[in-house]
């Protein structure tokens, strides 16, 4: 019994793989305030480092980002092979753009 119980002590304590994008994307809704997962309570809001909100979108969405371009103000445009644009400046999340709407700052 205490050899089961060691063990299952030592698999907490082992250090966690960082996770890929998935294959299937997580539902998610841009709103005035930055990101809203669908099915969730969990948000990427504005401020958010872009060290800490690309790797979280790249999982919503399932790929890596596209394609990345500079902004005139000195930021960063993120764009996402299913058209979702986030913008970054100073290294934080500031702003996004889709096909229809936008919020933030732009590129």
């Amino acid at each position: 019994m205490r050899a089961v119980l060691a063990v299952l002590v030592l698999a907490a304590c082992a250090p966690t793989v960082p996770s890929a994008p998935r294959p299937d994307p997580i539902p998610f809704t841009l709103d005035a305030a930055g990101v809203q997962l669908s099915d969730r309570t969990q948000r990427i809001d504005f401020g958010r480092t872009d060290h800490s909100t690309i790797p979280a979108m790249s999982k919503l969405v399932g790929a890596k980002p596209a394609a990345s371009q500079d902004c005139a103000n000195g930021g960063q445009q993120v764009e996402w092979p299913d058209g979702t644009v986030l913008v970054f400046a100073n290294g934080e999340f500031r702003g996004w753009v889709s096909a229809t709407s936008r919020a933030g700052v732009s590129c």
